[in-house]
């Protein structure tokens, strides 16, 4: 813990030390940094509805059939995947089958790939969550069950789901691999892609390490704080 602490000190007081001797690396940084937050945003976007889809289906709908069970065991794999096995993935399903490479589209559905198995079992945590008692009050109030998860379950777990929203933007902001596969072109490479090509011993790598280590620590923090009690 201690080494983790030392090491984000580290990368943030280098960044300041690099912005005060040269300020104009400043504007390539914050450019790179706009791309990964829209790249993340869009990754999580096309994750969530799927995501939040198969994470109720196993917590209200699925019962303990050989298919929910083959799901879970599917899920569970997919999550301990490497990340840049995603990235090959992507390469010749995406980048090379519908010359999507390079692009940002390309980038966000190898995140959305990775994240969709990892927030389909935050989801799923969320939902379970909620007391069964209430549900069980409206349907007996002649709820049917469709109206009761999107008038109780859903709003209950707003907050789990929220927390898992968090978690994988931050995880999005933190890839690099998986995306060397599909992001050659610098122009659309978000800020890990960046910091990866560029020389390690630049103004500019260090200010975009603090950027990027930032970034990671708000998104972490606030996911945490949204999943606790």
């Amino acid at each position: 813990m201690l080494a983790l602490v030392a090491l984000v000190a580290g990368l943030l007081l280098g960044g300041a030390l690099s912005l005060r001797a040269q300020p104009a690396a400043l504007g390539p940084a914050l450019h790179a940094l706009g791309r990964t937050v829209r790249l993340a945003a869009l990754a999580t976007a096309l994750a969530l509805a799927p995501g939040l889809s198969l994470g109720l289906w196993l917590a209200r709908v699925a019962d303990d059939s050989i298919l929910s069970r083959a799901v879970r065991s599917a899920r569970a794999a997919a999550t301990a995947l490497p990340a840049v096995v995603f990235g090959l993935a992507g390469w010749v399903l995406v980048g090379v089958s519908t010359g999507l490479r390079g692009t940002t589209l390309a980038m966000a559905l190898v995140l959305a790939a990775i994240n969709l198995p990892w927030l389909s079992s935050l989801a799923e945590g969320a939902l379970r969550a909620v007391p069964a008692e209430l549900e069980e009050a409206s349907l007996a109030l002649g709820g049917s069950q469709v109206a009761t998860i999107f008038r109780v379950t859903l709003p209950l777990a707003a907050r789990g789901i929220l927390a898992a929203v968090v978690l994988c933007l931050g995880r999005s902001f933190a890839e690099c691999a998986p995306l060397l596969c599909v992001a050659p072109v610098p122009a659309e490479a978000p800020l890990t892609v960046t910091l990866w090509l560029a020389p390690a011993d630049s103004a500019e790598a260090a200010v975009g390490a603090a950027l990027l280590a930032a970034l990671a620590l708000a998104t972490s923090a606030a996911g945490r704080r949204l999943r606790s009690p």
